[in-house]
């Protein structure tokens, strides 16, 4: 029974993972036993399950009473989202400075409680501003209406059966976990070129022992480059927040993937078009640290790569956003 299915589903991707099989098995049981009390044991018509799933009610409003509460924050239809959103980002957050605390303890074991406490301030004003934007971006998203049909509830008229959603094609379905893996990806990487952004770079080592590490980007002005970057990253995990919103590939969805990505290519570009943003000493740093003399054919050979990291680097980006472009497309409109 097609309809009993989609019902389940409309219910159970509501709820938290590890309890959706379990409730699927008893919304069947209940489904089954409703039938056979109202109609007895014979081939269920069409009309007989939309009578019974009338009865059960809502599945969105059946989802909140297996959850046990009734939540609010930002809108019904995208709460869920945020919340778990909400949990990546604190999650990656916390991971990201705890690997900041280990390197720089590593690099200055004598630092360790002022990195310790470093790491804690950083940690809560990090926390507070990713809370922050993530409200900020849920709340825009619930105001303007960019919600999947999937997840919006109807509150013009009453709920029936025929506007449970369909059960997403298994090939266009979107894996939670590379939609998180993304969201971790930018965390991670907004939270070292914030507040570690010297521990990005070449590391130097002479008969096992570091000598220290050359920073590929410039220290000194990087911060004034810190409101594109924060715009960049913020871009990307709203189009990995998206994905997880959607659940499943849509026109819609590979449509706002190409705006996304070409948003993000341009202010990539504009970022890159001022070279303040590398190291402006790194080879003679190099020089110093590496024991490496300005004669040798491997100093050539740094030069040489270092001089084109700009083309390269907006070359790998534009690669990346054509092959994520095209690969959302063809998921979204294969059959």
């Amino acid at each position: 029974m097609e309809m009993v299915e989609r019902y389940i589903y409309a219910v159970t991707q509501r709820l938290p993972e590890n309890q959706r099989e379990d409730i699927a098995e008893e919304l069947r049981g209940i489904i089954e036993d409703m039938l056979e009390a109202h109609f007895g044991s014979q081939n269920y018509t069409e009309e007989q399950v939309h009578h019974v799933l009338l009865e059960l009610g809502n599945p969105n409003e059946l989802a909140e009473q297996y959850r046990g509460s009734k939540r609010y924050l930002i809108g019904p239809d995208l709460f869920p989202s945020f919340i778990f959103i909400l949990k990546i980002v604190s999650l990656a957050i916390m991971t990201a400075m705890s690997i900041v605390f280990v390197i720089e303890t590593i690099i200055e074991p004598s630092a360790v409680i002022g990195n310790f406490i470093s790491m804690v301030t950083s940690l809560i004003s990090a926390a507070a501003q990713a809370f922050a934007w993530i409200t900020i971006g849920f709340g825009i998203a619930d105001y303007k209406g960019i919600v999947p049909d999937d997840l919006k509830k109807n509150t013009t008229r009453e709920w029936t059966p025929t506007d449970l959603p369909e059960i997403p094609d298994r090939k266009k379905q979107i894996k939670r976990a590379d939609a998180i893996i993304g969201i971790i990806f930018s965390v991670v990487a907004i939270v070292f070129v914030t507040f570690s952004n010297e521990l990005i770079g070449v590391p130097i080592f002479r008969n096992d022992e570091l000598m220290g590490i050359i920073p590929v980007l410039n220290v000194e002005s990087f911060n004034s480059l810190l409101p594109f970057i924060y715009t960049i990253v913020a871009i990307s995990i709203g189009k990995e927040c998206l994905k997880l919103i959607y659940g499943k590939w849509t026109k819609q969805l590979a449509l706002l993937t190409m705006i996304i990505n070409v948003v993000t290519l341009i202010l990539v570009a504009l970022l890159f078009t001022d070279q303040v943003v590398w190291n402006p000493g790194f080879m003679s740093e190099f020089v110093e640290l590496g024991g490496v003399s300005s004669q040798d054919e491997l100093y050539a050979l740094i030069k040489q790569v270092w001089e084109q990291a700009t083309f390269w680097t907006v070359i790998g980006f534009v690669v990346v956003t054509i092959i994520d472009t095209v690969v959302a497309f063809y998921k979204a409109y294969r059959k």
